[in-house]
Protein backbone atom coordinates (compact mmCIF):
# COMPACT_ATOMS: atom_id res chain seq x y z
CA UNK A 1 0.00 0.00 0.00
CA UNK A 2 2.92 1.88 0.28
CA UNK A 3 1.99 3.54 3.56
CA UNK A 4 3.54 5.13 6.65
CA UNK A 5 2.87 2.78 9.81
CA UNK A 6 2.07 3.71 13.44
CA UNK A 7 1.17 0.98 15.98
CA UNK A 8 -0.71 1.58 19.58
CA UNK A 9 -0.60 -1.18 21.55
CA UNK A 10 -4.60 -0.85 23.06
CA UNK A 11 -4.66 -3.35 25.94
CA UNK A 12 -5.21 -6.90 24.61
CA UNK A 13 -4.64 -5.50 21.06
CA UNK A 14 -2.88 -3.37 18.97
CA UNK A 15 -4.24 -0.89 16.23
CA UNK A 16 -1.63 -0.27 13.20
CA UNK A 17 -2.70 2.75 11.12
CA UNK A 18 -1.30 3.19 8.21
CA UNK A 19 -1.90 6.36 6.36
CA UNK A 20 -2.06 6.14 2.56
CA UNK A 21 -0.09 8.64 0.35
CA UNK A 22 -3.40 10.10 -0.49
CA UNK A 23 -4.13 11.23 2.56
CA UNK A 24 -6.43 7.77 3.45
CA UNK A 25 -6.55 5.88 6.60
CA UNK A 26 -6.58 1.77 7.00
CA UNK A 27 -6.64 0.63 10.45
CA UNK A 28 -5.50 -3.28 11.28
CA UNK A 29 -6.54 -4.64 14.67
CA UNK A 30 -4.42 -7.86 15.82
CA UNK A 31 -4.72 -10.13 18.98
CA UNK A 32 -2.07 -11.34 21.09
CA UNK A 33 -0.94 -14.06 18.97
CA UNK A 34 -0.59 -10.75 15.60
CA UNK A 35 -3.91 -12.00 13.97
CA UNK A 36 -5.67 -9.04 12.09
CA UNK A 37 -9.22 -9.80 13.45
CA UNK A 38 -10.72 -6.04 12.29
CA UNK A 39 -9.67 -4.00 9.78
CA UNK A 40 -11.41 -0.10 9.20
CA UNK A 41 -10.60 2.18 6.10
CA UNK A 42 -11.56 5.84 5.34
CA UNK A 43 -10.27 8.84 2.98
CA UNK A 44 -10.28 9.46 -0.77
CA UNK A 45 -10.33 6.67 -3.34
CA UNK A 46 -10.94 2.87 -2.45
CA UNK A 47 -8.12 0.90 -0.87
CA UNK A 48 -7.40 -2.47 -2.76
CA UNK A 49 -9.80 -4.44 -1.00
CA UNK A 50 -8.83 -7.96 -2.07
CA UNK A 51 -5.55 -7.47 -1.07
CA UNK A 52 -7.11 -5.62 2.81
CA UNK A 53 -9.00 -8.32 3.10
CA UNK A 54 -7.20 -11.40 1.91
CA UNK A 55 -9.65 -14.97 2.18
CA UNK A 56 -12.44 -12.84 3.16
CA UNK A 57 -12.81 -10.75 -0.45
CA UNK A 58 -14.68 -13.82 -2.20
CA UNK A 59 -17.23 -13.81 0.46
CA UNK A 60 -17.51 -9.85 0.61
CA UNK A 61 -18.06 -10.13 -3.88
CA UNK A 62 -20.16 -12.94 -3.28
CA UNK A 63 -22.56 -11.54 -0.47
CA UNK A 64 -22.68 -8.13 -2.37
CA UNK A 65 -23.28 -8.90 -5.62
CA UNK A 66 -26.67 -11.39 -3.84
CA UNK A 67 -27.43 -8.09 -1.62
CA UNK A 68 -27.38 -6.35 -4.69
CA UNK A 69 -30.16 -8.48 -6.70
CA UNK A 70 -32.64 -9.16 -3.96
CA UNK A 71 -32.57 -4.93 -3.48
CA UNK A 72 -32.75 -4.97 -7.24
CA UNK A 73 -30.44 -2.19 -7.05
CA UNK A 74 -26.66 -2.38 -7.96
CA UNK A 75 -26.56 1.15 -5.38
CA UNK A 76 -27.28 -0.96 -2.16
CA UNK A 77 -23.32 -0.70 0.11
CA UNK A 78 -21.60 -3.67 -0.18
CA UNK A 79 -22.16 -5.48 2.91
CA UNK A 80 -21.31 -9.08 4.67
CA UNK A 81 -23.33 -10.33 7.65
CA UNK A 82 -22.71 -13.52 8.42
CA UNK A 83 -22.14 -14.78 12.04
CA UNK A 84 -18.55 -14.94 12.28
CA UNK A 85 -17.75 -12.19 9.22
CA UNK A 86 -19.00 -8.36 9.10
CA UNK A 87 -18.61 -6.20 6.30
CA UNK A 88 -19.75 -3.22 5.68
CA UNK A 89 -18.23 -0.88 3.22
CA UNK A 90 -19.95 2.90 2.15
CA UNK A 91 -19.20 6.04 1.19
CA UNK A 92 -19.43 8.33 -2.20
CA UNK A 93 -17.46 9.88 -5.14
CA UNK A 94 -13.81 11.09 -2.89
CA UNK A 95 -14.75 9.61 -0.03
CA UNK A 96 -14.63 6.03 1.26
CA UNK A 97 -15.05 4.27 4.36
CA UNK A 98 -15.55 0.68 5.41
CA UNK A 99 -15.13 -2.21 8.30
CA UNK A 100 -13.99 -6.04 8.26
CA UNK A 101 -14.52 -7.98 11.67
CA UNK A 102 -14.02 -11.42 12.42
CA UNK A 103 -15.71 -11.92 16.11
CA UNK A 104 -14.02 -14.90 16.75
CA UNK A 105 -10.55 -13.76 16.15
CA UNK A 106 -10.85 -11.01 18.54
CA UNK A 107 -9.41 -10.82 22.10
CA UNK A 108 -11.92 -11.32 25.07
CA UNK A 109 -13.84 -8.09 25.79
CA UNK A 110 -13.00 -6.34 22.61
CA UNK A 111 -15.53 -3.24 22.00
CA UNK A 112 -16.75 -2.78 18.37
CA UNK A 113 -16.32 0.73 19.30
CA UNK A 114 -13.55 0.22 18.94
CA UNK A 115 -13.64 0.08 15.42
CA UNK A 116 -15.92 3.30 14.60
CA UNK A 117 -14.43 4.71 11.33
CA UNK A 118 -14.83 8.38 11.25
CA UNK A 119 -16.09 9.55 7.45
Amino acid sequence: MNARIASFPMGRFIRHELTRPNGGMVREFTNANGVVFAVTWSGPGKPDLSTLLGRYFAAFQADSAATARAMHSLRHPPQVARTDLQIQAGGHMGWFHGVAYVPSLAPPGFSTSDLAVQP
